[in-house]
């Protein structure tokens, strides 16, 4: 029996370690695409809104749009490994019922939730698809205003 739950626990720890490998690298691509655009703004705003800077400020839109797609694939992804973790808990714990993991679990969570009531509802994915979001529609914005102004 403790085989097997060395066997579950080393297979939770694997699920865990991708979760957290996945978050590293949703942040360093976020924070890459947040110093290209401030870059590409802070260029944009030095030379004005020009026809010239739609070289900079369309692939803007692209950057945040692809941004976005990323945030939501590592989202999809981080999800996976933490079912999968939770279902190896799962295991564990019919395997060892005194530990009561997922009634802890539950219990931990609920806390989390009465404790912080309006944020506890916001998803962190969804915070950073907005981040990107932003990155592609200030792209977008800059060079409508550019177009605009075009003779």
């Amino acid at each position: 029996m403790a085989d097997d739950v060395d066997v579950l626990l080393q297979m939770y720890r694997e699920q865990h370690d991708q979760a957290r490998q996945l978050e590293g690298q949703r942040a360093t691509l976020s924070n890459l695409i947040i110093a290209v655009a401030s870059a590409a703004l802070g260029f944009t705003a030095q030379h004005g809104l020009e026809m010239i800077m739609l070289v900079v400020t369309l692939p803007l839109v692209g950057l945040g749009s692809y941004g976005v797609l990323a945030c939501l694939k590592y989202h999809e992804r981080s999800v996976l490994h933490h079912r999968a973790a939770r279902l190896f808990s799962r295991h564990i714990e019919e395997r060892m019922p005194s530990l009561l993991i997922n009634d802890n679990w539950a219990e931990l969570h609920t806390q989390q939730r009465l404790r912080f009531p309006k944020t506890f509802k916001v998803r962190l994915y969804a915070l950073w698809i907005t981040l990107h979001f932003g990155v592609a529609a200030s792209g977008a914005v800059l060079s409508i205003m550019i177009l605009a102004k075009a003779p």
